[in-house]
């Protein structure tokens, strides 16, 4: 970025910064009183789930983790980030985690995400200890995060319910009118509304009668690795990452060795049903049960084994060239779970068809490819080899096979 696009695009004080949403968890935070987060955690449910809650764009489970100058929302910042060039208040909220940037693919510009409440406590209860061995033996945070995660989902099947949805709509500035049910007065309960299906003409397949171009399975932050080394190298910081790790299937992680990799992360306010970034005949569907850590990239960048301890169902293809190749679906804090729709056994699916959804909350799509058959875009390897995630569209191209 140039001085003069820095000035152009920072009308704001460089004194403004982001402040805290909630000062009270900001000091639980400083204090790394994991008790008082967990309390936190279970009051933002609470508030959530209340029948008699009033919600806003500012309160409920979609309350954002900090209070910006409202100029700031969703601004765009053209060519690279230069820490030294960008507003005091947005490198305040990169240090603290209140959110984190991304690509635009289809612009170039880098964007600012905010983190919601309830991931920013997730986070810091697996960074302040509680995930490094303080409660192994009682298990308090893996039981805390299933018992809300199911709370938050039962509630999101309720009637009652439906008063989430004009506020998420207007917080995440989401178009109604590319779904099939444009209208938010008729859906039932809020899951009915956050797994909505999508107008096929807003997500056209690329190149659809090609079937060795890849697609985007989701609308998504991607990241492309041709390797798991590449990967664990530039993004993914868990220790115990590994194919056999992920697929639970050593037969398969074996085939899959040396492999490309695809990780799709579905932010809140995207459109939650998964796609198949290939032609290929479903050979099987395995569940795998684990935790709800959540699967922001705060978490995904430090040495916390997300992808392989949370819950996750993993889908093997056999592709129209007749190797193999993995799609996996991972849950995340406040997932209610992952539902399969065309995918089953024996099926044969179409390039971009649908998978599936999640339930309510962020979530990942992890696709694997064999060693040397597939070449990604250009534009996605040199983003992820910068570490930071590109924004997709569902059926976009993401690369091509090469066999």
């Amino acid at each position: 970025m140039k001085i003069d696009e820095a000035v152009a695009f920072d009308p704001i004080s460089q004194k403004d910064a982001a402040e805290p949403y909630k000062p009270e968890i900001e000091e639980h935070i400083e204090n790394n009183d994991q008790d008082a987060l967990m309390r936190s955690l279970t009051f933002v449910i609470d508030q959530s789930t209340h029948p008699d809650a009033s919600i806003t764009e500012d309160t409920g489970i979609h309350a954002p983790s900090s209070k910006i100058p409202s100029k700031w929302h969703r601004r765009r910042l053209g060519g690279w980030l230069h820490s030294h060039l960008v507003p005091e208040g947005f490198r305040t909220a990169i240090e603290k985690k209140f959110g984190n940037f991304v690509i635009v693919r289809s612009t170039g510009e880098l964007q600012y995400e905010e983190m919601p409440i309830y991931t920013r406590i997730g986070m810091h209860l697996l960074f302040g200890g509680y995930y490094r061995g303080k409660v192994d033996n009682s298990n308090i945070m893996h039981a805390l995060f299933l018992k809300e995660t199911v709370r938050q989902g039962q509630y999101f099947t309720q009637p009652e319910s439906v008063k989430q949805i004009p506020s998420f709509v207007q917080h995440y500035n989401i178009e109604m009118n590319d779904y099939v049910i444009s209208d938010v007065n008729e859906y039932k309960n809020f899951n009915e509304f956050f797994t909505r299906a999508i107008l096929p003409s807003k997500r056209p397949v690329a190149e659809e009668d090609d079937h060795n171009i890849l697609v985007a399975a989701a609308d998504s932050r991607l990241n492309v690795f041709n390797s798991i080394d590449a990967a664990t190298t530039f993004w993914i910081k868990g220790k115990e990452f590994t194919l056999s790790n992920l697929l639970q299937d050593d037969s398969l992680a074996k085939e899959l060795e040396g492999g490309s990799l695809a990780i799709f992360r579905l932010a809140p306010q995207d459109y939650h049903r998964f796609h198949t970034p290939a032609k290929g005949k479903v050979e099987s569907i395995k569940p795998i049960v684990g935790t709800y850590y959540t699967v922001n990239p705060c978490t995904v960048n430090q040495d916390l084994n997300v992808f392989t301890d949370n819950h996750r169902s993993v889908v093997t293809f056999k592709s129209h060239h007749g190797f193999s190749f993995a799609v996996v679906s991972i849950g995340a804090l406040l997932v209610g779970s992952i539902v399969h729709t065309h995918a089953e056994e024996d099926k044969h699916l179409e390039k971009g068809q649908e998978m599936g959804y999640f339930q309510y909350g962020g979530s990942t799509v992890i696709a694997v490819f064999p060693k040397d058959t597939v070449v990604w875009d250009d534009d996605l390897v040199a983003n992820s080899e910068k570490s930071i995630e590109t924004v997709v569209s569902m059926g976009e191209r993401i690369g091509r096979f090469i066999v």
